[in-house]
């Protein structure tokens, strides 16, 4: 356990594999007593009595989702919020059991910060795709002077961006974008009375088929629910073979299934993809995946939780819940997100 010499309102446990959590925590809360529980408590399958025991008054808790999933039901624990170290919680909301209802305390996501470092991941990879930096090492690698063949090239000024999800990381990401000068379509679910400036023009999910044949980019950001479950498999981006638009995923491997994103390579609906994440992760060594002409894999690491936004984020939400007001991104169950 550590804590400061002067700890004042309500103890703060910590039970995260995040490297570094604690001591950014504990300068953004200097005189709040901080708990944090050893993770060799921590059970794949069962909460421990000993994480029971650690935990039987804690009332404000931040973890990673594997241990939160199994926390759910957990009544003899008097948690009331509980902050998640992750931007997605899909892993949590796939846990829940419907028999049971919905867990009583309140769950709470990490936002801060994830919509600028994905941001920058999504206008990297659009840079170095229209100005062709694999081709450029490639040449470099052969010792060819290829000032012809690169000099032609789209200026950013000149694409559009499609982007599916449009919560707080997905308006950043149409910041970036739109500050580079893309014309930003941002494509919603729903009708909203709020209208971001950074995106020029929206459009509803019932429309892809009218919206994407406009795109020279579509990015997902969007989380695993029943509703985005493979929105974009099947035939639907047949509809892009005139533009071949890239397809940028950094939101959930679902939205899309390996074999759709084959195909629209291979047919030509899409002249490439830059893929962040996947239905299964690791990505097994088999997949075709890594060998599909125009496709960039990685790890799932456009967003990582990095210590210091976290932080940022669990301060602001404890000082909230100590001075009663709304906490920030919090997560509505029934939507399951």
């Amino acid at each position: 356990m550590a804590s400061t010499n002067k700890p004042v309102g309500k103890v703060l446990y910590i039970a995260s594999v995040v490297p570094d959590l604690l001591r950014h925590v504990q300068k953004l809360l200097p005189n709040v007593a901080i708990s944090q529980i050893n993770n060799n408590l921590f059970n794949e399958n069962q909460v421990t009595n000993e994480l029971k025991s650690e935990l039987k008054d804690a009332e404000m808790l931040v973890a990673d989702p594997p241990l939160i999933s199994q926390l759910l039901y957990e009544s003899s624990l008097p948690l009331k919020v509980v902050n998640s170290t992750w931007a997605g919680i899909d892993a949590i909301i796939k846990n829940l059991d419907k028999s049971k209802g919905y867990p009583k305390f309140t769950l709470t996501r990490m936002g801060h910060g994830f919509g600028e470092i994905m941001g920058e991941y999504v206008i990297g990879h659009i840079i170095a795709t229209e100005r062709r930096f694999k081709d450029t090492y490639q040449y470099q690698s052969q010792h060819q002077w290829a000032q012809q063949k690169l000099k032609s090239f789209r200026p950013l000024s000149s694409l559009n961006i499609g982007i599916l999800g449009l919560g707080q990381i997905g308006n950043t990401v149409s910041k970036y974008c739109k500050s580079l000068g893309l014309t930003v379509i941002g494509i919603k679910r729903r009708e909203s009375k709020s209208a971001s400036q950074y995106i020029d023009q929206y459009g509803y999910v019932e429309e892809l088929e009218n919206i994407l044949p406009s795109c020279d980019y579509i990015c997902s950001i969007l989380p695993s629910t029943p509703d985005t479950r493979n929105l974009l498999s099947g035939q639907i981006l047949s509809c892009c073979s005139q533009r071949k638009p890239v397809l940028i995923n950094i939101g959930r491997g679902d939205v899309i299934d390996e074999q759709t994103i084959i195909t629209a390579i291979q047919n030509k609906w899409l002249s490439g993809a830059i893929l962040d994440v996947f239905v299964t992760e690791p990505l097994s060594e088999s997949s075709p995946a890594w060998d599909l002409p125009n496709v960039t894999i990685t790890p799932h690491v456009s967003g990582p939780s990095l210590s210091q936004q976290v932080a940022e984020c669990i301060a602001d939400n404890y000082n909230r819940y100590i001075q009663g007001d709304e906490l920030q991104y919090q997560v509505n169950w029934q939507r399951g997100y």
